[in-house]
């Protein structure tokens, strides 16, 4: 098991690094009116049904289905099982790029689990700012910000009949959003740079207990409700953070880090040591904070199977010194065998380039439909166990099954994480041929499923069976970092089109960029990509029939060649049946089966796709990241190097024909080159492809080598 003890301070001016608390600025009585509130409802009127807002702003609420009681100061509303809230319309001045949320809440019965699942929204809500409370109890908040949604769950339960202050903070000039329990930081989390401020949908009521009145109510009472423009920490410092990787496929030590602007006395530079059972320093090097920025922080490590403790110290800007990093790491070298992983993120099975598209949610009874589809691996919809499982399952046997259609199966399904169960499925399946990956976690969040506990599992399996890789999948950026340690492939999702009127398909270029940072692009990285949609089983739900909306094959084909030229290493669909899923008058598809047309246009994309998987699976060129003049277009940064040649990909994600003029650097002279997806030729001159793309086109343009 992982053990993560509490960095020592070396020199007082470091404490301006970590997470302390004043206890001054706690929450321990009824918040007031600054130039800061922009809402604040004490809730001390004791009846009727108007909340007077205490702030400047007149933003008093209507309160409906509520009883009068004592709160945590003077009163407070109650709400049992029935429908109610407090709203208020109306614009929310001086929220751009900072706020902070909170209110003081006492659950009176915990979340239950059951349709909607989160069941307990206690802080208000304006388009794209709330927070909930989940199962088992933690804080679940969004804060949405342009196309990125930020939907993430804190570690701590918050406790049932106790009174509890819970808070939400965005601040964005320092990148981070923070959960905050009883003034205390629950968990901080890092935001990808250069995104846009919050966004509001227009005419969306800020909303308490619930978001319509009716639905995701909490059970208990609420008090003192404020909204402000400002991040208010309760005497907590944003920290910097590194993070350790143990990149077993490349033999090295790979540090990167989160460092907030403008931090007082910020690291410049993390040395990295690494001892063995012991004692006796085994690996020991140091790199600059510059270094790690620009995705070399790097240590080679030549490490022997076994136990180790690993440390990363930053060297503060005072000279001061804080340990970041200190933690138990099991290591066991990968057996290549049968699997690799290259120094360009490129797969390999037996020897060979491997371009792995997935497709998830698979039965036996499909394997064969899946296999003639192109796909080269397949995902069950259920846990995986061997052949000779004692009770029936469709995921028993499924890896064999899966090898007999030609394609790789993946292990992995909760049941896996029963130490016995898991130890018996990755032993039996050591050393065979037809595993594509061990599926560690899927999204992770909240008490139990936090970063260290994906390293436990990581390493354990790692253990049990070193022949295969380990796999996670998180689809939150705010959290690359953090869980992205805890595997051998990275991955995320994104699923971008919910409703008719959306088109922007960005956010999986975006969310693939993310990921690729989070890892130095020194792991593969792999995305999930929208091919689903529902069904409305009752009358009820018939307005949420067919949402989220299957993509047409030509928006499936562009966020296929957006992840690609954002440095996806391979592409994972989901999903092909979902079908299990059945609850609160909506059920999953079958997309061969009832959409026929529509899965015949995959098959037709993932043929395009393996007709050019030799370029997919090529080499990093040793060339500068090519230029675009035209912002709408996504140009590959990291172009492949198949054979003599070089290709590079460009993608107009728009639903707008629009110039694609791409600049490399190091060619010279006049000709033309070969757009590889359409076999047109475009010219070239000095380097500079001059093209025009269609909407939703992509291009992989061939480049010859330069003469001489």
């Amino acid at each position: 098991m992982m053990r993560t003890r509490v960095p020592p301070i070396v020199g007082l001016a470091a404490l301006m690094l970590t997470s302390q608390v004043s206890l001054a600025d706690l929450p321990t009585e009824a918040p007031s009116a600054d130039e800061g509130t922009v809402l604040l409802w004490h809730f001390d009127e004791g009846e009727g049904e108007v909340a007077a807002d205490a702030s400047e702003r007149g933003l008093d609420g209507a309160i409906t289905g509520a009883e009068w009681v004592e709160g945590r100061f003077g009163h407070a509303l109650q709400w049992g099982e029935g429908d109610g809230n407090v709203s208020v319309p109306g614009d929310l001045p001086g929220i751009t790029d900072q706020f902070t949320l909170e209110c003081w809440v006492r659950l009176d019965a915990p979340p239950t689990g059951d349709v909607p699942f989160w069941a307990a929204d206690v802080g208000g809500r304006l388009g794209s700012m709330f927070i909930a409370i989940r199962p088992p109890g933690a804080l679940y908040v969004a804060v949405q910000l342009g196309s990125q949604r930020n939907w993430l769950v804190g570690a701590r339960a918050v406790a049932v009949g106790e009174w509890t202050h819970v808070a939400l903070v965005y601040d964005g000039p320092a990148a981070k959003i923070g959960t905050f329990v009883n003034g205390a930081i629950d968990l901080e989390f890092d935001l990808p740079p250069d995104l846009p401020p919050v966004n509001f949908e227009a005419d969306r009521p800020f909303m308490v207990r619930s978001y319509s009145g009716t639905d995701e109510k909490l059970v208990g009472a609420i008090d003192e409700v404020r909204l402000s423009s400002i991040p208010r920490l309760f005497g907590h410092q944003w920290t910097a953070r590194a993070f350790l990787h143990v990149l077993r496929y490349r033999q090295e030590l790979l540090v990167t880090q989160h460092v907030p602007p403008g931090i007082p006395n910020a690291p410049v530079s993390y040395r990295v040591r690494v001892t063995d059972a012991e004692g006796q320093e085994v690996v020991s090097g140091e790199v600059s904070v510059a270094e790690v920025a620009a995705d070399r922080g790097v240590i080679p490590a030549e490490l022997p199977e076994g136990t180790f403790r690993a440390t990363v110290t930053a060297l503060l800007a005072d000279g001061a010194e804080q340990i970041m990093v200190d933690r138990e790491v099991v290591f066991t070298p990968p057996d290549t065998a049968l699997m690799a992983i290259d120094a360009d993120n490129v797969t390999h099975v037996g020897g060979e380039r491997f371009f792995p598209l997935m497709a998830y949610h698979v039965r036996q009874k499909d394997l064969a439909e899946v296999a003639d589809g192109g796909f080269t691996i397949a995902q069950s919809w259920t846990t995986t166990y061997p052949p000779d499982w004692e009770r029936e399952s469709d995921g028993a046997g499924f890896l064999d099954a899966a090898w007999e259609h030609g394609m790789l199966g993946v292990g992995g399904g909760g049941g896996l994480k029963a130490p016995e169960v898991g130890e018996r499925m990755l032993t039996h399946y050591r050393g065979e041929p037809g595993v594509a990956f061990w599926y560690v976690d899927d999204e992770p969040h909240g008490p139990g499923r936090q970063p260290d506990d994906m390293l436990a599992i990581h390493e354990q399996w790692a253990r049990w069976d070193p022949t295969h890789p380990c796999f996670l999948l998180h689809n939150r950026p705010a959290e690359f970092r953090r869980y992205s340690p805890a595997c051998d492939i990275f991955a995320t999702d994104s699923y971008p089109l919910r409703r008719e009127g959306d088109t922007d398909m960005m956010p999986v270029a975006l969310y693939t960029r993310a990921a690729v940072d989070a890892v130095a692009d020194r792991k593969p990285v792999w995305i999930a990509l929208q091919c689903y949609t529902t069904r409305s089983t009752e009358e009820s739900t018939a307005g949420r029939d067919m949402l989220p909306r299957l993509p047409t094959i030509d928006e499936l084909r562009c966020m296929s060649y957006l992840a690609l030229a954002e440095g996806a290493r391979g592409l994972l669909y989901y999903a092909f049946d979902d079908t299990y899923y059945s609850r609160g008058g909506i059920r999953g598809v079958n997309l061969a089966e009832e959409f026929p047309e529509f899965w015949a246009g995959m098959k037709g994309l993932m043929g395009e796709l393996r007709g050019h998987e030799d370029i997919w699976t090529a080499p990093y060129a040793d060339l500068p990241p090519p230029t675009c003049s035209n912002d709408a277009i996504v140009v590959q940064a990291r172009p492949l190097s198949e054979g003599e040649a070089v290709h590079v990909l460009a993608v107009n994600p728009t639903r707008e024909v629009q110039d694609a003029w791409v600049q490399l650097a190091g060619f010279e002279g006049e000709g033309q080159v070969e757009d590889v997806l359409s076999g047109r030729t475009v010219d070239m001159r000095d380097g500079l492809i001059m093209d025009e793309l269609q909407p939703l086109q992509a291009a992989c343009y061939r480049v010859p080598p330069v003469p001489g």
